[in-house]
């Protein structure tokens, strides 16, 4: 299954992708540039962003916590279980599983047959040469740009100063010691977001390098792992979406856990590759994704669409859902119907 996933989420004071800030007592959050279309024209304007690689990460980590719990399980490679993504060194040519098996690196067959988070977060094996591109794909999180234009002028980004204290046993705050009281800054951001993810789970156990094979005069997936560890892979991945959409992601989780809120998204799902959603970034996503929906299916391709706080309109057939957990089981059960 292939599922694309595009929408807008609400963040209030959240510090979610730090920049700079070593050997300082001022933390940045991270920024990038955008292009917005004005009255007049173009802007370019610089505003706080959560970049791929945080996003990444942290689906990363839900789906190793999901998959784990399965029969497959020992299917992760060591580091997996200390929520390290899939890098193998400069000089590698073996990788540790969870249950201490060694796997060659010398083919992506043998690398994803035996490695689940290597499956669907890609590797790079640099001394073997082999390689996989992530099925799980995101950009970054962008302040929508609509929204920039109605705050135009107002700061996204203010700085709130905390404090460390170092007590001694009766309680007190130590004095004549350096960690006694530490001040320091860290910036917090506040917006309406855009957000993309695209899922590529029909490629879940098979080869990039060799994706199809010919079986009783038929090309047909090259699918080289179990059918039902297949299954736990592929729900494994969409459960992720479940604790990243909720606001589990991201720096500075225990101080300032975001306030997050999902405001709208839309989503689809399909046996074949389909394009990526439009990002949720441009005021007129809604519209453009509306179009997406509709030549695509009038390509003939078998699109299922969703929806949650969004209304395509009577000519887009699409199931509204009431939440994320809601849309999840959704795509759980058309994954099931898919098999």
């Amino acid at each position: 299954m292939y599922v694309r996933i595009s929408g807008r989420i609400r963040l209030n004071a959240h510090s979610l992708n730090a920049q700079g800030g070593g050997g300082t007592n001022y933390i940045e959050i991270t920024k990038t540039k955008v292009t917005v279309k004005t009255g007049n024209g173009w802007a370019v304007v610089e505003v706080p962003a959560i970049t791929g690689n945080m996003l990444k990460h942290w689906h990363f980590t839900g789906f190793v916590d999901y998959f784990k719990t399965t029969p497959y399980g020992m299917n992760l490679t060591e580091r997996a279980l200390r929520y390290n993504g899939t890098r193998f060194g400069q000089g590698e040519t073996t990788a540790t599983k969870a249950n201490s098996a060694t796997v060659q690196l010398n083919d992506e067959a043998t690398i994803i047959g035996e490695l689940a988070d290597a499956d669907v977060h890609g590797f790079l094996a640099p001394k073997t040469g082999v390689r996989r591109v992530a099925l799980v794909k995101v950009p970054f999180i962008l302040p929508a740009e609509d929204f920039i234009r109605e705050v135009e002028g107002e700061r996204l980004i203010t700085a709130i100063k905390h404090n460390r204290v170092d007590v001694n046993e009766s309680g007190a705050i130590s004095s004549g010691n350096d960690t006694a009281q530490m001040l320091f800054s860290r910036e917090y951001a506040t917006g309406l977001y855009g957000f993309s993810i695209v899922l590529d789970l029909g490629l879940v156990g098979v080869p990039q390098s060799s994706p199809v094979k010919f079986e009783k005069n038929q090309l047909k997936p090259n699918i080289v792992i179990d059918p039902n560890e297949r299954k736990a892979r592929i729900e494994s991945a969409l459960k992720a979406l479940v604790p990243m959409l909720s606001g589990y992601l991201g720096a500075n989780l225990a101080r300032s856990f975001p306030v997050f809120k999902v405001e709208e998204l839309i989503a689809i799902a399909s046996e074949e590759p389909i394009p990526a959603l439009v990002h949720g970034f441009y005021n007129d996503y809604i519209e453009a994704n509306k179009a997406i929906i509709k030549n695509a299916r009038a390509l003939g391709f078998n699109v299922k669409a969703f929806t949650y706080k969004v209304n395509l309109g009577e000519d887009v057939e699409a199931t509204e859902v009431s939440s994320v957990e809601e849309l999840v089981a959704e795509l759980l059960n058309v994954e099931g119907g898919m098999e």
